[in-house]
């Protein structure tokens, strides 16, 4: 979505700058995938 050839790519430029919030974002993002999952 932001144009990046890859998400590794786009963590390795932004990381950095959300350090603090890293880890809320990984589970935001795991309770999202679990969410989308469970309604296939």
């Amino acid at each position: 979505m932001l144009g990046h050839k890859s998400a590794a790519m786009t963590l390795d430029v932004y990381a950095d700058l959300f350090e603090d919030d890293l880890d809320a974002v990984a589970v935001a993002m795991n309770e999202a995938a679990v969410r989308a999952l469970a309604t296939r």
